[in-house]
């Protein structure tokens, strides 16, 4: 659905097609490119979801605005629990291992050279792949870059070298910055 007062939505309570309270908005941010126009919504989960979905790690999880099927009171998605939990858990390649991404959720991200980049927030799926992976960059590189500091900027899949208590990347900040100026218009 297009959404053109994301701020409106904060705070209000999400429901899954079928009806079921997952928990609700707690922040949007803009898209990063015009193959996914819009905004995502970063869902505070309830209790519930919480325990079913993410062994009950307190995360925001990212929902594109395609996926409100209206708004009102409360916000209903078009898709179900299930239809969205199939990519909340879903191991992916990092590095020369595998990782769920929702423990990808909130860690912070460094380049190859240990400086800060951001943190991780979200990602973007089609048929069942990960396209990108969203970056909340970190607020002194959106000063020095001239980010707007609630834009997610879009990591390619295959940028993560490690996962530990951090995620690596095998690029430095002027080879993201490069990369996100030449294939994103930053």
């Amino acid at each position: 659905m297009k959404v053109d007062n994301p701020h409106e939505l904060v705070g209000k309570e999400v429901c899954d097609a079928n009806g079921t309270t997952i928990g609700t908005v707690d922040k949007y941010w803009n898209s990063w490119n015009t193959e996914y126009p819009g905004y995502f919504f970063g869902i505070k989960t309830n209790e519930n979801t919480k325990d079913t979905w993410f062994r009950g790690t307190n995360k925001l999880i990212p929902v594109y605005s395609d996926y409100i099927r209206e708004w009102g009171e409360h916000i209903t998605l078009n898709k179900t629990m299930d239809e969205l939990g199939r990519f909340w858990n879903k191991a992916v390649p990092c590095g020369t291992t595998t990782y769920p991404t929702d423990q990808l959720v909130d860690k912070p991200i460094y380049d190859k050279n240990h400086s800060r980049v951001g943190t991780f927030y979200g990602w973007v799926e089609s048929d069942g792949t990960y396209k990108q992976y969203g970056i909340f960059v970190d607020p002194y590189l959106c000063d020095t870059w001239k980010v707007p500091f609630n834009t997610i900027m879009p990591m390619s899949t295959n940028f993560i070298h490690d996962v530990k208590d951090i995620i690596t990347l095998d690029k430095t900040l002027d080879e993201l910055k490069e990369y996100w100026h030449k294939h994103h218009q930053f």
